[in-house]
């Protein structure tokens, strides 16, 4: 039986309201540790998951952002010396993205500051909520 329309609504406020809150304390520990958001440490996780064949359309997938601002994300990252493009030998069109010693720095101390917030928030779950609860969330990316 279908769930009934208050209850999915109630579902939907509850998921984005704990979704901008975690982000947010997050996002506030993470820079206040590395002086690097946690966009910029999430974009390297993806790339680090990809070793030394991330590409910018990798980034936008793992991170579920359009190319264009995974692009975008991916300039910054460049910029500030976290990750080099190097060219794609099997597709002339786009570029594998490398990781800097610098960029490997933020998002070990980025994670680390990052358990550290989820550890906290999450004291109260025991390991078999948290994977019931990610196997919810997992199925719900679309």
């Amino acid at each position: 039986m279908p769930a009934s329309p208050a209850v999915l609504l109630r579902f939907f406020d509850a998921l984005v309201g704990a979704e901008v809150s975690l982000w947010g304390d997050a996002d506030a520990a993470v820079t206040a540790g590395t002086s690097a958001g946690l966009g910029t440490v999430s974009a390297l996780g993806v790339i680090a998951g990809h070793g030394d064949d991330a590409r910018v359309q990798d980034v936008a997938d793992g991170i579920g952002i359009t190319v264009g601002a995974a692009s975008k994300l991916v300039d910054r990252l460049e910029r500030d010396g976290l990750v080099v493009r190097a060219p794609n030998p099997s597709d002339r069109r786009s570029s594998l993205l490398r990781m800097t010693a610098d960029g490997r720095r933020v998002l070990d101390d980025g994670s680390g500051v990052l358990v550290h917030v989820l550890g906290e928030r999450l004291a109260d779950l025991d390991e078999t909520t948290l994977a019931s609860a990610t196997e919810v969330l997992e199925s719900l990316r679309g």
